[in-house]
């Protein structure tokens, strides 16, 4: 039997409460997930980044005494899975599957260490400032460190398209901007806080934190950016943007003898008797070269017969290469030749060719998740025999690195430069990673080359994204930059993060002009991403003692 039923009018005004807070709460969660995309949609917003912490701020403090521990971890869920949809959409122009596994990977690790931020902080009785600065930045840091690297959205990289703003950039890195934007926002919620409170005072002190937080930072770049100079020395460059579809025209093997047919006749045209450097983009030359015997490759004796009409040529580009592995030695993710019999490691690699002298050879080591390396394939080396298809190319490389610069031997009797000139190359998905690129600069004179292709993401924001984050590597090493697309954005950019010139988006073209040349190591360059490795290491105590805190209370 079943007693008597009542009714309770309270509860429908409960429930009907409930619901309504949840719609705020998702509200907010999605307010913030949209402010945190759009300077990524619309880099020219990237000022948004300032205040977009501060409603799933707002909603942190709101629930983090909440019975159910897991919704500050579930609604930041939602904020992140926004911002990625906003900020790397395009990556399904490549591969929907691969896209969604990395919006998705990406968005689960970000809410769980917002989330970590939330319960040490409640454990500790802290207030926000100290865990949420520790955590996520060390969190930027090591999301550069593991397999599943993916620094795309890291926070200091919205400022890309303001270089003027950033000049600082060359102690800190871009994890000085994420700190810059981490206190921006904190002093945002405080101002919430001061204005919910009413006392006209605390606003006063908030309002002025905030100013001065925004203000000081950028008056310092404004100054360095005013009084920088720029090397004195340059010497004559030519790059060649060929511009093929990566779907339909690159990667097609009947038709690559064409493809250096039309790149030899363009650079025969570009490069003089006073030119130093002929750049071509990323993967220019496709059939593999083995770097223990490259004369045997019948495109490098080519490049050499080209480079004798210009005796004072260096030539630098993309290739695919190789290097044969002992049989009682084969690591994880290499490659079995069955026709010949044999195991190599491949590579994506930068060539450089200096006039009388031996190739060299750069191997990319920060290699793109799922599509160009499986992740933890050293540990699970099943994994190797899997990857992602891009565009019917198709393939693991390894990221052994052989070298981490290319050395031209010296100039000409009757140049003033010196006796050796230092290049730093970078391939492609490394310029996102800017503690790894400043790591490789050379201290003697030079500049940065980047090749690159980035038609694989069509006319989206990711080829903007990615053009714009070479203008911070710029700035982080005080080099000049030269960037050379298959096809994307080709460009000269000085020292500073200026745009000397650049090319044209999905058009063939080519670029000529004099790079400046300067030595010495930035203070960042010197000591890499500092502020990272402190906030990691910080973070990981703050966690352990958070953890212990917690066991001893339980008891």
């Amino acid at each position: 039997m079943h007693g008597p039923s009542t009714f309770n009018p309270l509860n429908g005004q409960q429930h009907a409460a409930g619901q309504g807070n949840g719609i705020k709460n998702l509200h907010l969660a999605l307010v913030s997930g949209l402010l945190l995309g759009l300077p990524w949609v619309f880099p020219g917003l990237f000022f948004l980044i300032f205040m977009a912490w501060i409603p799933l701020l707002c909603l942190e403090e709101k629930l983090r005494q909440r019975a159910n521990p897991y919704l500050v971890f579930n609604y930041a869920l939602v904020s992140f899975l926004l911002w990625n949809l906003l900020g790397t959409w395009w990556v399904s122009r490549a591969h929907f599957l691969g896209a969604i596994l990395i919006m998705l990977a990406n968005a689960l690790v970000q809410a769980l260490f917002f989330w970590l931020v939330s319960r040490i902080r409640t454990i500790l009785g802290l207030s926000l400032l100290v865990p949420f600065v520790l955590i996520w930045m060390g969190y930027e840091h090591f999301h550069e460190l593991w397999d599943l690297a993916w620094p795309w959205l890291n926070l200091g990289n919205a400022l890309a398209t303001a270089p003027e703003i950033i000049q600082w950039y060359e102690y800190t890195g871009a994890r000085g901007g994420t700190l810059w934007i981490i206190l921006a926002n904190l002093a945002g919620l405080k101002m919430v806080t001061a204005c919910r409170s009413g006392g006209s005072g605390s606003r006063a002190l908030a309002g002025t934190g905030i100013l001065l937080i925004l203000i000081a930072p950028a008056l310092l770049s404004w100054h360095i950016f005013q009084n920088f100079q720029e090397g004195e020395d340059t010497l004559p460059f030519a790059l060649v943007q060929p511009n093929l579809d990566p779907y339909t025209e690159k990667f097609e093997p009947q038709r690559q003898a064409q493809h250096l047919d039309a790149f030899f006749k363009t650079a025969d045209k570009l490069c003089d008797g006073q030119t130093r450097f002929l750049i071509g983009p990323e993967t220019l030359i496709l059939q593999q070269m083995d770097e223990k015997n490259p004369g045997s490759s019948p495109h490098l004796r080519r490049l050499q017969d080209f480079q004798k009409k210009y005796p004072q040529l260096n030539i630098l580009l993309g290739v695919h290469s190789f290097v044969r592995l002992d049989p009682n030695d084969i690591p994880p993710g290499s490659r079995y030749d069955r026709q010949n019999d044999f195991y190599f490691e491949a590579f994506n690699s930068a060539l450089f060719l200096p006039p009388g002298s031996e190739a060299q050879f750069y191997h990319k080591t920060k290699l793109v998740p799922l599509f160009e390396r499986m992740p933890f394939v050293q540990y699970l080396s099943f994994l190797g025999k899997f990857s992602l298809e891009l565009g019917g190319y198709t393939g693991t490389y390894s990221n052994r690195e052989a070298r981490s610069a290319f050395e031209s031997p010296g100039a000409s009797p009757d140049d003033t430069i010196g006796t050796s000139i230092g290049i730093l190359p970078i391939l492609c998905f490394e310029s996102i990673f800017g503690a790894y690129c400043a790591h490789n600069l050379p201290g003697q004179k030079g500049f940065i080359c980047m090749i690159t292709n980035d038609g694989w993401w069509k006319n989206t924001p990711g080829y903007q994204h990615h053009f714009n984050f070479s203008r911070m590597r710029a700035i982080e090493c005080r080099r000049s930059f030269i960037r050379a697309a298959n096809n994307g954005i080709s460009a000269h950019i000085d020292a500073r993060g200026q745009v000397v010139a650049r090319t044209a988006w999905w058009q063939a073209a080519t670029l000529k002009g004099n790079v400046h040349l300067r030595s010495g190591r930035t203070f960042f360059s010197r000591y890499g991403d500092f502020l990272g490795r402190a906030a990691l290491f910080c973070a990981v105590g703050l966690g352990l003692y958070a953890g212990i805190r917690r066991h001893v209370s339980i008891k």
